[in-house]
């Protein structure tokens, strides 16, 4: 049998033999690479059939239950326009990469350091956005983040596994319900290639460690571990503006991974390993953090929050929701079936892995974490998923969606400033990684016994896991952009407006809520949007997530939200509201008159804005234009 002391007899955990040959010749190079080429054709393969509803139309529809992806494709544009203002042809002005008066115009703008900006992303797709549009860069992330996981994942696990195996095992990690389900809106948390390459860093550092006390190095000598921790200090500091919600969920996972490795890995690894750890973190460190200066400096600055983002014991992971069908697998009927605190977008439910899954787990560490050659990964794998699947229960502790303890393990992490803000149920992520490092080891030891009726009914086990949780095709809805922020908003309004949008931004979990800000973003921010959706404060509020209401608002609030009549457009309240906008610098109104969600019939709103406002000075292409500076 190949076991994995076949990999390095005296290092379980090691790199494969064959990975770690330097690339002297071009042969053996290719024949390294070849592999994983192969791999990720299948990988893209794998992604285009179950998100081909977009890459059919990738500048018309995305994929998502929610409006969030509004959000996401207005900061890929608004990084790619303020590379190009940097640059020196940006057609305005949009303040800076990490805070901007685009949006939320009259209430001081939006700390997007506090924000899902991917400003990572957005300079790295700006090429992208510049010549197909931010709808079109939105979607290739999503096309592109479960074969980018996959691959990444790949990585940690042909440490200490086959090619074979760990192939098939990341792959499960990447296509895994967690990411598909956060596809459906959440990019930034979709992007898993950290945490794994993180847990690649570690053992690393520890085997460099092992092999300089070998030969009687010092710690300090040979490039190496310079390259390792610089490696690893440029990949935290792209994760700080990619999502810090993801960083310091890896924090937390990584902690567990290090509780893990020095109880089951304590003979592997003795003082000149974790000095060399600590020596490689540290490099790490100062890295990402100097990296990550002008977003903590952001982090600071105005309209930041002044609270907890979100509601703690709300996004908790109930103890069901491992083997309860829900989206995005094929089994699930797109809901979860288990009661909730209060309702939760269905790009949050990604705890899925099936009950096959889990029996193959339990049975492959069972069976094989005693006295194999097997033992050691497989110890440390189930110790870390483990310990944060506990965290990932969140407080309190829920089974059917009824409260069985009061006050989890999550308790403690609550306690903690900024890490206050991390949602326990996305950090199944890395115990969803964990799991599949069980069943990765599992495979190969089947794989190698086939004439074992244990073996088979292993196998048997495991392709029954993956058939219950391959994800669904995802459906996806059409982005509706009127075809005037495309073509004739340069005519009309002059760069620089602050323009009032109808239907204005909504911090809705449903589609189209948030439209407006894509028409914002593909007009080529041209103009300052008064409302938008984000996460900042006001003088009213420690925490908000879309711009306060302005005096016209207010009146309109009841038939927006009560479906009460619209207000008298004559009457001194909306005139006085009018003129409030006015003075306060709004240029123009722009309402699209047939936008999904706009309240009230056909026709209620261009009465109401003709009435109160005046005749519009541009009615086609989908939008009518009001001019208040006249």
């Amino acid at each position: 049998m190949r076991s994995l002391q076949a990999a390095d007899s005296s290092y379980p955990l090691g790199s494969r033999s064959e990975d770690r040959e330097p690339f002297a010749y071009a042969p053996t190079y290719r024949s390294r690479l070849r592999p994983w080429l192969w791999y990720s054709l299948l990988l893209c393969v794998g992604s285009l059939t179950i998100f081909g509803s977009v890459a059919a139309d990738p500048g018309g529809s995305v994929v998502a239950s929610n409006d969030d992806t509004s959000l996401f494709i207005w900061w890929l544009g608004h990084g790619a326009q303020v590379l190009a203002g940097a640059l020196g042809f940006g057609p305005g002005e949009t303040g800076g990469l990490l805070y901007t008066e685009s949006m939320n115009a009259l209430g001081g703008g939006v700390n997007g350091a506090w924000n899902t900006s991917l400003a990572g992303f957005a300079i790295l797709l700006a090429p992208v956005t510049w010549v197909a549009g931010p709808i079109v860069s939105y979607n290739l992330l999503v096309l592109a983040f479960p074969v980018l996981g996959s691959l990444a994942t790949a990585v940690l696990f042909r440490r200490f596994l086959d090619r074979l195996p760990a192939f098939i095992a990341a792959a499960g990690v990447g296509f895994s319900s967690y990411v598909i389900a956060q596809l459906g809106g959440h990019p930034n948390l979709a992007y898993i290639v950290t945490p794994p390459l993180t847990a690649w860093a570690i053992l690393a550092l520890l085997d460099l460690g092992r092999r300089q006390a070998e030969h009687g190095r010092s710690c300090l000598r040979g490039r190496r571990l310079w390259l390792l921790g610089g490696g690893f200090g440029l990949l935290l500091g792209f994760q700080f503006y990619v999502s810090t919600e993801v960083l310091a969920g890896t924090f937390l996972a990584a902690l567990c991974f290090l509780a893990s490795l020095a109880v089951f890995g304590r003979r592997l690894y003795r003082a000149r390993s974790w000095l060399t750890l600590g020596l490689g973190s540290a490099i790490a460190g100062l890295i990402a953090l100097l990296y990550a200066v002008p977003l903590l400096v952001t982090m600071a600055g105005p309209n930041a929050p002044q609270g907890a983002i979100r509601p703690h014991g709300v996004w908790n992971t109930d103890l069901l929701d491992p083997i309860l069908p829900a989206a995005p697998a094929w089994l699930s009927s797109g809901v979860s079936p288990l009661p909730r605190i209060m309702d939760i977008d269905p790009a949050e439910l990604g705890a899925y892995i099936g009950a096959p899954a889990l029996l193959a787990a339990v049975l492959i560490v069972v069976g094989l974490a005693h006295r194999s050659a097997h033992a050691v990964p497989l110890r440390i794998a189930a110790g870390t998923g483990l310990l944060v699947f506990l965290l990932a229960l969140g407080s309190p502790i829920l089974l059917g969606g009824r409260v069985v303890l009061e006050t989890g393990p999550f308790a403690l992490i609550e306690a903690v400033p900024v890490l206050n803000n991390i949602l326990p149920m996305r950090l199944v992520l890395h115990s969803t990684i964990a799991l599949f490092a069980v069943l990765g080891i599992g495979l190969q030891w089947a794989s190698t016994r086939l004439k074992s009726r244990g073996a088979r009914s292993l196998i048997i086990l495991l392709v029954l896991a993956a058939v219950t949780v391959v994800p669904a095709p995802q459906a996806a809805h059409e982005v509706t952009v009127p075809a005037f922020f495309s073509e004739s908003i340069a005519e009309v309004v002059p760069t620089g407006s602050v323009v009032k949008t109808f239907p204005r931004p909504l911090a809705w979990a449903e589609p189209h809520a948030d439209e407006a800000m894509v028409w914002q973003s593909v007009s080529g921010f041209r103009y300052r949007e008064t409302g938008g959706y984000f996460i900042g404060s006001s003088p009213q509020s420690p925490v908000i997530y879309s711009a306060p209401e302005d005096a016209l608002d207010e009146l309109l609030h009841g038939s927006v939200f009560d479906g009460e009549p619209m207000p008298d457009a004559e009457s001194q309240e909306v005139g006085a509201a009018v003129a409030e906008l006015r003075d306060s610098g709004v240029d123009f109104i722009v309402l699209a008159p047939e936008a999904p969600l706009l309240p009230g019939g056909d026709g209620v709103y261009e009465e109401f804005l003709d009435t109160a406002v005046g005749a519009p000075i541009f009615a086609d292409e989908g939008v009518r234009v009001y001019r208040l500076d006249q």
